[in-house]
């Protein structure tokens, strides 16, 4: 039997490859601001939601904080 040749479809590369690196680079320019704009919206509801609840809780309870 011959040996089987590695073929440049076939290879396996070690190490620093530019490809990959291009490809994180433009996944992470992609995903960093998207993060970013939903953490920011999550962030504004969430204080909209606690100050909701606090104007209801100290129109149940107003003696309470006085």
């Amino acid at each position: 039997m011959l040996p089987h040749l590695a073929t440049a479809g076939h290879a396996t590369t070690t190490g620093f490859n530019v490809t990959n690196l291009i490809i994180l680079v433009v996944v992470l320019a992609v995903l960093v601001p998207v993060v970013n704009r939903l953490r920011r919206a999550t962030s504004e509801r969430r204080r909209a939601r606690w100050a909701e609840e606090e104007r209801q809780a100290q129109q149940e309870h107003p003696q309470r904080d006085a």
